[in-house]
């Protein structure tokens, strides 16, 4: 296995398996006739990784439309460029997050890009 530090894919030669095996039992292993196969399991369950990640990205879709909508409110005339630097996000994810906030009829815009503004329409 030397061809591997050969090529820098491995930090030290020989430190893996005591690694794995202090990180999981000796069950990982499977050997085969003609083949070793090693099984690690998440420590995690993958639902509460599922629910994680949709709770952070729910919030983080909440804030980013609440900044939109926010700085809308202070400059009707607010540029997508202008609301890009404001949110972090790229122009195209700027477009994204105001498409859907006139899918949802809660943003509206009037007249021509140079020169029109934005509406935001109350529930």
């Amino acid at each position: 296995m030397r061809i591997f530090r050969d090529l820098d894919m491995v930090e030290q030669l020989g430190s893996g398996i005591p690694r794995i095996l202090r990180a999981y039992s000796k069950n990982c292993f499977v050997f085969g006739d003609s083949y070793t196969r090693m099984v690690f399991k998440f420590k995690n369950d993958v639902k509460t990784v599922e629910k994680t990640v949709e709770k952070t990205v729910e919030k983080t879709v909440e804030k980013t439309v609440e900044k939109i909508i926010t700085a809308i409110k202070e400059n009707p005339g607010i540029t997508i460029n202008q609301l890009s630097q404001i949110t972090g996000l790229t122009r195209r994810g700027v477009e994204w997050q105001i498409a859907k906030l006139k899918e949802e009829k809660k943003l509206k815009r009037i007249g021509p890009d140079k020169g029109g503004y934005w509406e935001i329409i109350k529930d």
